[in-house]
């Protein structure tokens, strides 16, 4: 599902940007056709890990291990990088209605991390 905030030439940019990023990746790691790439699924569980890796690397989006059994084709890929993703309003909530033991952190993990060891 598209956001809809977005304009047709921007949502055709984003695709196009994506599928940019997911042809090559198709045809070095699953050996597609340049005809079929969208297609193309994954033989075995390394080629997936490989090919969701790299694309984890470009797009700088994990994806969840709940939405990895739909992953079945690049086609299916490129339908969840496409998909905008749903930021939760942590902003709105006020840290006295938090109790104690409950902290956010406004941005991820790896971020942080990657920031510190610059």
């Amino acid at each position: 599902m598209v956001n809809a905030n977005l304009s047709v030439r921007a949502r055709t940019t984003l695709r196009g940007h994506i599928e940019s990023v997911l042809f090559p990746l198709s045809l070095e790691v699953l050996g597609a056709s340049e005809e079929e790439w969208r297609s193309a699924t994954f033989p075995d569980l390394a080629s997936k890990f490989n090919f969701l890796t790299a694309c984890i690397e470009q797009f700088e989006r994990d994806i969840p291990s709940s939405e990895l059994t739909y992953l079945a084709s690049v086609e299916d890929v490129i339908r969840y990088y496409k998909t905008p993703v749903a930021r939760p309003k942590y902003i709105e909530l006020r840290p006295q209605s938090l109790p104690l033991n409950v902290k956010i952190v406004m941005e991820s993990i790896k971020k942080a991390i990657r920031s510190i060891l610059k």
